[in-house]
């Protein structure tokens, strides 16, 4: 049994010091998580989502007793289907190094050496389990918008760098499965970006002032009603955001709407008064998971959007899930399980325009 603890931790014993009392702050309720996307709990399995068209033209001229009948309002509909996963991480003390620095406080054997999960090891417990909520996060991302119920490495015809295994990609559709079916090439609301079509990874990078065009192209090509919304943003690749960071850096706009902030330390950019938001888990998913050893799968992606029109679903209610974790006695093994519902739907087109 390999300890989930590998060699290389720098931590300060000092620092682990009750980590159960941030390990709820590390859940679903995260609020970057909630500032991209809306959270929706308590959904059911095949929970109706009813949108309603606009109406036609109404009025004409008076001819007779009977007014003039309009085209009625047409009711569309779309389902969440949240589905079923989880994960189970196992932590043996007695293979851990003695000298890792992280565990080694554990040194001297007592009753209590194996079990970190409770008695007087449960610091480190606690910190493996915030440890896992933490790295969830993150796969929640990854999960809500390149999961693909289709999903294949590239040998068998997929996206998936080779050697990926596809179980951890094809739970459900995720958002670009979804955008990608629903914004499609001829669209008013797509915009192609030739750079991703590039025979090789330098032929993919943006040059100059390419980003900045980008996003111009994509905010011309918004629906009013999209803009108009004061939550509106554009998700981008940080190869976008980079080239847009560069690209303002080069002109030296400090007007017409193209901002950039410094503040603390934080930069923050707007185009025309719309924050643009860096999606790093996008390019740490292109590039370690998207990857033919010669190309990327589509590295420069932009989202022009609302929280509100990409939210996640889970049928928990008050959290998105439970982390339970344990002591096995028998086999001297700590185990922590974690067991959750997700789904995520791309809601109306006509307030997305996506660029990739």
């Amino acid at each position: 049994m390999a300890s989930a603890v590998t060699s290389g931790f720098s931590f300060n014993p000092e620092e682990l010091k009750d980590w159960a009392r941030v390990i709820d702050e590390l859940t679903f309720g995260d609020p970057a998580l909630n500032a991209l996307h809306d959270i929706e709990t308590g959904i059911k399995y095949n929970q109706q989502i009813v949108f309603a068209g606009r109406m036609g033209l109404m009025g004409k001229a008076v001819t007779g007793c009977t007014p003039n009948a309009v085209s009625g309002i047409v009711l569309t509909e779309k389902f969440w289907s949240p589905v079923d996963e989880d994960f189970r991480l196992e932590h043996c003390s007695a293979d851990v190094n003695a000298q890792d620095k992280l565990l080694r406080q554990m040194s001297r054997m007592n009753p209590d050496f194996y079990n970190v999960i409770e008695g007087s090891q449960s610091t480190i417990g606690s910190f493996l389990v915030a440890k896992v909520i933490d790295g969830f996060t993150e796969n929640l991302l990854r999960k809500v918008w390149f999961s693909d119920t289709a999903a294949d490495t590239i040998a068998n015809g997929g996206d998936l760098t080779n050697g990926t295994d596809p179980d951890y990609f094809n739970t459900f559709d995720g958002l670009f499965k979804q955008i990608f079916a629903e914004v499609t090439t001829g669209d008013s609301n797509y915009v192609e970006i030739t750079e991703n079509a590039g025979a090789s990874y330098v032929l993919q990078a943006l040059p100059a002032d390419a980003s900045i065009g980008y996003l111009k192209s994509m905010y011309n090509a918004a629906d009013s009603r999209l803009l108009t919304r004061d939550d509106k943003k554009f998700y981008v690749t940080r190869t976008i955001w980079d080239g847009y960071l560069n690209d303002l850096e080069s002109i030296q706009n400090s007007g017409a709407g193209n901002t950039m902030i410094n503040e603390g330390g934080q930069v923050t950019l707007t185009y025309r008064g719309i924050e643009v938001v860096r999606m790093d888990i996008w390019d740490r998913v292109i590039t370690a998971y998207e990857n033919n050893g010669t190309v990327y799968n589509l590295p420069n992606r932009a989202v022009l959007t609302t929280p509100s029109n990409i939210p996640v679903g889970t049928l928990a209610d008050g959290d998105f899930g439970t982390v339970d974790a344990f002591f096995d006695r028998y086999n001297k093994v700590n185990v922590i399980d974690g067991v959750y519902t997700i789904d995520a739907k791309h809601l109306e087109t006509y307030l997305t325009v996506a660029a990739y």
